[in-house]
Formats: structure tokens, C-alpha cells, sequence
């Protein structure tokens, strides 16, 4: 099961390409009702759908990151004036009070952690 509420993510990526450190930063999203909505602190905007699977006991997560125009995402993609979207899913054991996983972001690996902070008010 997924608990519908409020949840802190950290996303890190790897070693830059070109000898740079790895990158880290970190939003917030809401489950509720099989939808996601989220952001981060430099204009991320991501929406999707998540649903349990049952059969192999995780969490199915996809989004599509609305990134802004001139973002630069911590794996070094860099976009245009135009900004640019981006699809991504993963798979995450619902673990409490932390899940965590690998995406492909753009062709990039981003550990993603999600942390639930709590259930939204009825």
C-alpha cells in the first residue's frame, strides 16, 4: 500500500559528466488518490500517477517533469528558454518512513528518496 499524504523527496545524482561532484537537491509532493503533484525549490513542477502493485509488493511511480525555461537539472541538463518536459517513472518498496530507488532522468541515474512527512487533513 501507498500512503496517501505529504512527502519530502531527495533526488542525487552521480558524478558529473566532465569530472564535475555529484549533485543533490530535494521538493516535496502529495499522493492522494492515485495522483502526484510536486515541486522543487527551483521551478521543478512534476505531475503524475502512482499505484500499487501487488504482485511484486512496490510502488509505481510515473511523472512528467515540467522543467523551467533555462532550468538546469542536477544531472547538467540544460534547457533553452523554452523549458522542456520530461517523462519519468519508477519502482519503489513502500518502506516507512523512507522508500528509495533509482530513475532515468533524461538518460541520467537519480537516486530518488522519498520520506513521508504525513497524512493530508480530511
Amino acid at each position: 500500500m501507498i500512503d496517501e499524504g505529504v512527502y519530502g523527496l531527495s533526488f542525487e545524482a552521480p558524478d558529473i559528466p566532465g569530472g564535475g561532484r555529484s549533485a543533490s537537491g530535494e521538493g516535496l509532493a502529495v499522493f492522494r488518490g492515485g495522483l502526484i503533484l510536486g515541486s522543487d525549490p527551483h521551478g521543478g513542477v512534476f505531475r503524475g500517477r502512482y499505484h500499487y502493485d501487488p504482485a511484486c509488493g512496490e510502488a509505481v511511480v510515473e511523472v512528467q517533469l515540467a522543467i523551467p525555461p533555462h532550468g538546469v537539472l542536477l544531472t547538467g541538463l540544460a534547457v533553452g528558454p523554452e523549458g522542456a518536459f520530461v517523462d519519468v517513472s519508477g519502482r519503489f518498496c513502500p518502506r516507512h518512513p523512507i522508500s528509495s530507488a533509482v530513475v532515468d532522468i533524461a538518460g541520467a541515474p537519480v537516486a530518488v528518496e522519498l520520506r513521508f512527512m504525513g497524512p493530508l487533513a480530511k
